[in-house]
C-alpha cells in the first residue's frame, strides 16, 4: 500500500468525518472506497445506467414519431406547418 497525501476542502472533510463516524469506517478507507469504484466505472456503464433509469421515455415505444411531430405542430401557432390558406 502507498501513503499519499490529499488537500480537502473544509465542508468536503466534514462530510467525509460524518459519513466515517456513520459507517464505522476510517476516513481514509471511505476514499479508497470511493477512488475504487470510480476507477472500476466507464462513462458507457454511466450512459447505461441513465438510460435504464429513464423509464418513463418507454411510454413513447409504440409512438410513431412523424406523426407525433405532426399532431403537436398542428397544435401550436408557432409550429404550425404552413397551409395554403396562410400563404
Amino acid at each position: 500500500m502507498h501513503r499519499t497525501q490529499i488537500y480537502l476542502h473544509d465542508e468536503l472533510y466534514q462530510q467525509l468525518k460524518l459519513r466515517s463516524q456513520r459507517q464505522g469506517l476510517s476516513i481514509s478507507e471511505l476514499i479508497r472506497r470511493a477512488v475504487e469504484k470510480d476507477l472500476h466505472t466507464e462513462p458507457a456503464d454511466d450512459a447505461r445506467t441513465f438510460f435504464d433509469q429513464a423509464a418513463p421515455l418507454q411510454s413513447f415505444a409504440e409512438v410513431e414519431p412523424e406523426s407525433y411531430v405532426r399532431e403537436l405542430r398542428s397544435q401550436s401557432r408557432l409550429l404550425r406547418e404552413p397551409s395554403d390558406s396562410d400563404v
